[in-house]
């Protein structure tokens, strides 16, 4: 099975910075702190298809958990954007325990904010071309059916001056429709109401020739984009993945963008989420005619026109600290002490609250960093700096910020420490993705369940004073995940495995690089819980006094 991954760090209180760059893309605000809105790096945009094999009844695998779906599931209220540019990278810190095992926890954060307002975006008008896989796989599970419901809405949803094409393929490639001086909705609607599956996937093909429709020049003054609509399965024509990748590589540096949308029970997410991450666009899953709807009205509104191109990202670890694990993209280049990655576009988020009925989707992307702080600590925690151009341009703005820590790095607060109030999503959010992605990679279901039972008490405490409706969201899904795990033969609710004799819940972090030369502080707390062969009645600390239930409604995106 598959997972998926984010973007954000946590750092320290104290920050200072200094940009440069071009002029005409400053912050409305200037420096004085324009109102910021998340911003969202493309990949996952959603955890969709663990959704749907937990409606099933079904057990996730690890790869069906991805960090970037996950943190773009919840809203994070951004600080005001201070640094006068277009971007802003803000850094963050917690410091407090985590809640599968009470050890001490220290998360490096980074969050891109941008003054652009999600409600007054208005984007350029469109060239997309829509690559739709309607091969016999596409049958099951009411694939095919599920993707029309989307077409339909999106072509309804479509601007005037927007056009489109269409291109459908099985082992067979066919061009339905091509760009019209008008929009022709009705002759669009027949064309999807025709698809129906039949033979195998030549994905080569098909998806070539949608970027061949946007010509080796794509018209500057318009959007130009493909979505891709598959089972991502090649079973006909040039099947290897590599190829594919490369062929869309090559379209993508012509300035034409590449959105992907998988369905079915067993689609390739490597392939899927791979064209999308180097194609300056977003991978969704459709688990249901309703995510259809969500998906390609969203796609529309707000990730089809890039606010910035060729983002770098790079985070230097202060003398004091080693980077641990990192979370939140699949394109981040780690090290010990520093690490970068280079993002084709980000794009505004779409979710400006956590209010309203529609899903979760499009909250903004976040990358968090699991620190180790090292013997002759400074206080500085790690140097940021964030460049970009602006469409159009090829002068670079740039920012870099310096992030310290002045309390002591191996004592563990009372009350998780937070730099800033916005923090306190990010920290929940962080230690529920941690506690969900531990179930889904443990072998042995009652550990799973033990983790889970864990991370929902976290999570259900935290929000006794700390009201979330995203956090109250996932503990639905921990519910349903133990749930199918009960009626797969895990544990009864009155004989649960206790979570200290789980190793996988005793090593929550996945191993970072080793610098070979750092030692970590003598006295680093690591935790009362030790990982034990056998059983015993060691559990989490005492670190949650009431634990009550919370009555919440499944949602996706506010």
């Amino acid at each position: 099975m598959r997972t998926l991954v984010p973007i954000v760090f946590v750092f320290s209180a104290a920050c200072s910075a200094s940009s440069g760059g071009a002029s005409d893309v400053s912050a409305p605000g200037g420096a004085g702190g324009a109102p910021g809105n998340g911003v969202s790096f493309g990949g996952a945009q959603d955890i969709g298809e663990l959704r749907a094999i937990l409606d099933r009844g079904d057990i996730p695998g690890p790869d069906t958990f991805d960090a970037n779906g996950f943190f773009n599931e919840h809203y994070n209220a951004p600080p005001p954007a201070s640094c006068g540019n277009l971007l802003c990278a803000v850094p963050g810190m917690s410091v407090g325990r985590d809640w599968l095992t009470g050890a001490h926890q220290a998360t490096l954060q980074l969050q891109v904010i941008s003054t652009v307002d999600p409600q007054s975006f208005h984007r350029l008008p469109m060239n997309l071309v829509i690559v739709v896989d309607h091969s016999g796989s596409m049958a099951s599970d009411g694939r095919l059916d599920k993707v029309k419901v989307g077409l339909h809405t999106m072509i309804d949803h479509l601007s005037d001056e927007d056009r489109l094409a269409m291109v459908e393929f099985d082992d067979q490639v066919n061009v339905d429709a091509t760009f019209g001086a008008t929009l022709d909705r009705p002759a669009l609607h027949a064309i999807v109401d025709r698809l129906v599956p039949r033979g195998s996937t030549d994905i080569y093909d098909g998806l070539e020739q949608g970027f061949r429709l946007l010509g080796d020049t794509p018209a500057s003054e318009r959007q130009n984009r493909v979505i891709f609509l598959s089972d991502g399965n090649a079973t006909a024509g040039d099947t290897s993945q590599d190829h594919i990748l490369q062929m869309a590589r090559g379209r993508v540096a012509r300035g034409i963008g590449l959105t992907t949308i998988g369905v079915g029970n067993d689609f390739d997410v490597a392939l899927m989420r791979g064209l999308a991450e180097q194609g300056a666009g977003n991978f969704y899953f459709l688990e249901d005619p309703a995510a259809a709807n969500e998906v390609f009205t969203e796609e529309l509104d707000y990730f089809m026109q890039p606010i910035a191109l060729d983002v770098q990202l790079a985070a230097q670890a202060g003398p004091g600290y080693r980077f641990g694990e990192v979370v939140g993209s699949h394109l981040w280049s780690a090290g010990a002490t520093s690490g970068a990655m280079q993002i084709p576009a980000v794009f505004v988020a779409s979710r400006t609250s956590q209010s309203g009925e529609q899903g979760r989707r499009g909250g903004g992307s976040m990358i968090f960093i699991h620190l180790t702080p090292i013997a002759g600590n400074t206080g500085r925690v790690a140097d940021v700096t964030l460049s970009f151009r602006t469409p159009g341009s090829q002068e670079r703005v740039s920012q870099t910020v310096s992030l310290d820590y002045a309390k002591d790095p191996g004592e563990t607060p009372e009350q998780p420490y937070l730099s800033t109030p916005e923090m306190a999503e990010r920290f929940a959010m962080y230690n529920t993705f941690l506690g969900i992605r531990a179930a889904t990679q443990s072998y042995d279901p009652d550990c799973a369940m033990a983790v889970l039972n864990a991370t929902r008490a976290g999570a259900t405490a935290w929000n006794l004073s700390h009201e979330d409706p995203d956090i109250a969201a996932d503990v639905m899904v921990i519910d349903q995940y133990l749930a199918n795990l009960r009626a797969h033969g895990g544990a009864a609710a009155d004989s649960e495995r206790p979570v200290s004799t789980c190793p996988i819940a005793n090593e929550p972090y996945e191993p970072g690089p080793l610098p070979g030369d750092q030692v970590p502080i003598d006295d680093y707390p690591r935790g009362p819980m030790a990982c034990a062969a056998g059983g015993g009645s060691g559990g989490l600390p005492i670190l949650f006094a009431a634990l009550a239930a919370i009555g919440i409604r499944r949602r996706r995106r506010a």
